[in-house]
């Protein structure tokens, strides 16, 4: 028997758990079972089908981000009838930043459902890629309908804030520029790789106000450097970020 064959077989006991407890949270009926399997299948399973093709989720996951985004704007966009595109864009990327959509996905504990018969650290993004390819799937099962209703009930008015939403901070950096460019502030940047033994750091970023540093940080990657820095700068100076447009 191939691994594809493996795949399709019938299903066992715990295939039936599997798909008992993927119900009660998409409160869905699934028809085409095989996708909510591709859907919680990683790559290194290397698991195949007859004609030697990947069987994973990075494609439903594709397909899973770009369906959210679309029920998302639709969502803001009912929501907020006065609000300027701007705003709109902002709401938006909050939504469905990594941050986020792995806060949900680990919520929900779709980590789970995952084959995890090999020892791969997947990373803590695999929450929310896991979540965009049951959207996905969803997608592919049941059609738009049944696939935007599952994105509003299950995921937006469940696990989205919308007040917590409008005040957040999707980037502490943008913020502080933003910040520097309405006050006239000359806030500068000035991020060098760190060379120490920690891996942990491998970049070190100062922040300066005016020709003054105020705060130091160090991260893994440059961009998380930054960010860390700029957050330290917005909570020291006590910054009030505008964020509703």
């Amino acid at each position: 028997m191939n691994l594809l064959s493996h795949f399709l077989k019938s299903f066992s006991n715990k295939d039936v758990m599997f798909f008992i407890r993927l119900r009660k949270i998409t409160t869905l009926k699934a028809y085409n079972k095989n996708v909510y399997r591709t859907a919680f299948t990683h790559r290194s399973t290397n698991l195949r089908d007859d004609d030697g093709h990947l069987i994973n989720f990075e494609r439903l996951e594709f397909l899973g981000d770009s369906m959210l985004s679309i029920v998302v704007s639709s969502f803001l966009y009912e929501k907020f009838p006065f609000a300027k595109e701007g705003t709109l864009t902002k709401y938006r990327a909050k939504i469905v930043s990594r941050e986020n959509l792995n806060q949900i996905g680990k919520k929900i504990d779709l980590i789970h459902f995952l084959d995890q018969k090999s020892k791969v650290n997947f990373g803590k993004n695999i929450h929310g890629n896991l979540l965009e390819a049951l959207i996905g799937a969803v997608f592919v099962d049941r059609g738009y309908k049944k696939c935007s209703s599952f994105v509003m009930k299950k995921i937006l008015e469940e696990h989205v804030d919308i007040d917590q939403l409008q005040h957040s901070v999707l980037s502490y950096k943008g913020v502080m520029i933003e910040w520097g460019q309405k006050t006239k502030k000359n806030v500068t940047f000035k991020t060098n790789s760190d060379n120490g033994l920690d891996p942990e750091f491998n970049y070190t970023t100062q922040i300066f106000l005016d020709d003054k540093q105020i705060v130091k940080a160090r991260g893994v990657s440059k961009k998380k450097s930054e960010e860390k820095a700029a957050k330290r700068a917005f909570h020291a100076m006590n910054i009030k970020s505008r964020i509703h447009g």
